[in-house]
């Protein structure tokens, strides 16, 4: 409604009531989560605009205040003017010059024309388009969001300065960047303060059915400022968009648009990139992405165990004690007395005794003394011998019996049957010991015999361990240290996300009051890269969207819908609905069916 305001009607001037109801009621089913039904303002508001010639050549200058009437779920939305709002002085042959809240042209360029479910609620493009999942979403001046939620390039910013061109010859040009936003802040990793500014651009051109345009927008230190994790940042995003309207007659058409955008965030100087793409609301990259370099490196070939931990070496002293090994210890004579196996013939005195403890090294609680040799201490020492599991069995399956040894390991079993078994043919030896110890009678000549026993098989032990040393073959190994983390590989390096969509549209009217609309956004997966610790594709990271929709015209700008929605992630994305976000988790979907009523008035 126009208004006259009777102390200056001197002066040529207009005042306009006007706004827009878009009221829907959707039925919302999210993967994994719940379904459930909500009302949605979809961004109902009203606004007061006016104009005023200044009398000065043809200037006017122009102010508006707009503001949600009935943002979600009953809720009110702050200050006064809190969506498109201004004051600003125009030409005709000029243009305009604002001070203003405003939709940035990056978006406000291009929606209108590409989106026919217009750029307000759940079913619009900003599900993919403008985003790379996460917190990426709509941005309202006034949201109390934080972190990523600030990083999104769908945009209506607060304290900006823009400018309108007029129409040249169909051309229509639109620039603005933000003015004292959290100038003068420390950078979160040192290195000064930092002045972060958004510069936004559009560039249409319209002739007749075709149009097009060629969308920019810059974030310089956007991210340092608001989710910290680096010293300074730089984020930016290119958009191509066209449209043309067949013009088939008797009221109607086919609308056909198309948009391309390609988005890219940088980081320097990071703290680690899991930090940054946690605090970024991408916090399911650290399960998914694998970073190089997350140890020193690798040494050359070794030649000697020098290089393996022990288990390795154990692992290999297992795998290559063979009846070699025996034969080595053991004097084997087939023809001599019916168990088939002679031992060697050892003399020990007190001077070898203590030769042998100075050969092995052996000092303090480790030499040898008679008690050592005394039959529980004999098998014992068999029982908590580490290096093979195979010894183990030599004590008869861990009892101390020489019925045992008798029953389950008989030596022309293991000789004949078994070809010399290592296991049973050791088990068979340790049986002639114990026998031989048992039928002394006495404890020096059981402990005389046990030694023989303790020293046969320290020699087989050795004996088998330098074999199989021997027969390792060296493999490029990884010297025991410390794991580097995630973290130390990416720390203080320069990092990037960058991904591309596109989006098609359309909307067919049939020439009456019904027309049918449709979407399809299809965003790849994020490249992330930090140098040479990581570069490449985070798989699975890609989504897309679609809507479709049946809308019926009345009269007076009245508008009742229809329409079916989805979002759709792969395992590591997280795109959601772009306004009104329904809570997909990562790697889940939505669909929203709807209905809806929508009144303009002005």
């Amino acid at each position: 409604m126009a208004l006259a305001a009777a102390p200056f009607a001197a002066q040529a001037e207009t005042w306009n009531i006007y706004g827009w109801q878009n009221h829907s009621w959707e039925f919302i089913d999210v993967e994994g989560g719940r379904s459930y039904d909500r009302t949605q303002s979809n961004a109902g508001n009203i606004g007061f605009a006016g104009s005023v010639d200044t009398g000065m050549n043809g200037i006017h200058v122009n102010v508006q205040c707009e503001q949600f009437t009935f943002y979600n779920h009953f809720g009110g939305f702050g200050d006064w003017c809190n969506r498109n709002s201004k004051i600003g002085l125009s030409h005709p042959q000029m243009g305009e010059i604002m001070i203003a809240t405003w939709l940035l042209p990056y978006n406000e360029g291009v929606a209108q024309w590409v989106d026919p479910f217009y750029d307000a609620g759940a079913d619009s493009h900003t599900s993919i388009m403008g985003s790379v999942g996460g917190k990426t979403l709509f941005y309202n001046a006034g949201f109390s969001f934080s972190g990523g939620q600030h990083l999104g390039f769908n945009r209506r910013q607060e304290n900006i300065i823009q400018y309108w061109s007029p129409n040249w010859n169909g051309f229509v040009f639109r620039f603005a960047w933000t003015v004292g936003n959290q100038d003068e802040t420390p950078a979160k990793r040192g290195g000064g303060d930092i002045d972060p500014i958004i510069r936004s651009s559009s560039l249409a051109y319209t002739n007749g059915p075709f149009w097009a345009a060629v969308t920019w927008q810059d974030h310089e230190d956007w991210s340092a400022v608001n989710i910290g994790e680096m010293q300074s940042s730089d984020a930016e995003s290119i958009r191509i968009a066209g449209r043309y309207i067949m013009d088939l007659g008797d009221g109607m058409s086919v609308q056909i648009s198309a948009m391309y955008e390609d988005l890219e965030y940088e980081f320097n100087n990071i703290s680690s990139l899991d930090a940054v793409m946690d605090a970024f609301g991408l916090g399911n990259f650290t399960d998914s992405y694998a970073l190089s370099g997350t140890r020193e490196g690798s040494d050359a070939v070794m030649s000697t165990f020098a290089g393996l931990d022990m288990e390795a070496k154990d692992m290999a002293i297992k795998r290559q004690k063979t009846l070699a090994g025996l034969h080595a210890a053991f004097d084997y004579d087939t023809d001599a007395g019916t168990d088939g196996v002679q031992p060697r013939t050892i003399t020990v005195t007190s001077a070898q005794a203590t030769a042998f403890n100075t050969a092995n090294n052996l000092t303090g609680d480790d030499v040898l003394t008679a008690a050592d040799y005394t039959l529980p201490a004999i098998i014992a020492a068999v029982m908590d011998n580490p290096r093979t599991v195979p010894d183990e069995a030599v004590t008869g399956n861990g009892g101390t019996s020489i019925a045992d040894y008798d029953s389950e390991y008989d030596t022309a079993t293991a000789v004949d049957a078994d070809g010399y078994s290592a296991i049973k043919a050791a088990a068979a030896q340790m049986r002639n010991y114990l026998r031989a110890a048992q039928a002394a009678g006495d404890p020096a000549a059981a402990a005389t015999e046990g030694y023989k026993y303790k020293t046969a098989y320290d020699m087989l032990v050795t004996t088998a361990t330098t074999a199989a040393e021997m027969a390792f073959t060296p493999t490029t190994v990884t010297k025991a240290v410390p794991a580097i983390t995630r973290a130390d590989v990416t720390e203080n390096r320069s990092a990037k996300i960058e991904r591309e969509a596109w989006m098609v549209s359309g909307k067919i009217k049939f020439g009456g009051p019904v027309d049918f609309r449709f979407s399809y956004m299809d965003a790849d997966d994020l490249e992330v890269s930090c140098g040479s610790a990581c570069s490449g594709d985070w798989n699975d990271t890609a989504a897309d969207a679609w809507n479709v929709g049946m809308f019926y015209t009345m009269p007076a700008g009245t508008e009742l819908r229809l329409t079916y929605s989805e979002v759709d992630n792969d395992t590591n994305g997280s795109y959601d609905f772009g306004i009104g976000g329904a809570g997909v988790k990562t790697g889940g979907s939505v669909e929203m069916f709807a209905v809806g009523i929508v009144h303009w008035f002005d």
